[in-house]
């Protein structure tokens, strides 16, 4: 299943984890967990990770439960070519969330986002994060640490959304240091 149910009432019980920096040993299992989700090559999603791991503009947690990875996450710089992307800003945005199937409900979600908030508290002013309108459980794990929509007409280039239409979220109380929207690029 590629999103988690939407289930807002339902809440499982919490899960002892540790939530970690990734290490290179972590990338098979992180890339074993991409695969099962988003199908692929199991070797392209070991190099996106690896890619991940050793970028300095990039942040890649896991969250470990007794001894195997369960989910992983990623915060990264994201610059976009002007001529191809629309209403989108250059900045920090927390991508690639995932918990194994059969962790959720146990608040890795959650600790995995306060993570990468964490190392970016001292990067940035301002936080991003985009998700397909059809991952509402995506779209309210966020809200509560102050993410708001922005806007749906926006481009990412290279990223499409299952149903077709994704949502572009800040953090509130995150000050923006471009124009406001209507000032943005278009296509």
């Amino acid at each position: 299943m590629l999103f988690a149910p939407f289930a807002p009432d339902a809440h499982g019980s919490s899960v002892d984890a540790l939530v970690r920096p990734a290490r290179t040993d972590d990338l098979a299992a992180c890339a074993a967990l991409s695969q099962q989700r988003n199908g692929g090559d199991l070797d392209a999603w070991f190099g996106r990770l690896a890619l991940d791991l050793e970028d300095p503009e990039a942040h890649l947690v896991i969250a470990e439960v007794d001894g195997a990875v369960a989910g992983h996450a990623t915060a990264r710089w994201l610059s976009f070519a002007a001529e191809l992307a629309c209403n989108v800003e250059d900045g920090w945005y927390l991508t690639g969330l995932l918990v194994d199937p059969g962790h959720r409900r146990g608040g890795l979600g959650r600790r995995l986002v306060q993570a990468r908030l964490d190392w970016l508290a001292s990067r940035a002013a301002c936080v991003w994060y985009f998700a397909a309108s059809t991952n509402p459980a995506s779209i309210a794990l966020h809200k509560p640490f102050g993410f708001a929509e922005v806007t749906r007409d926006f481009v990412v280039p290279g990223v499409s959304f299952r149903g077709g239409e994704g949502v572009l979220c800040r953090r509130a109380g995150s000050t923006s240091l471009a124009p406001t929207f209507a000032l943005a690029r278009h296509r």
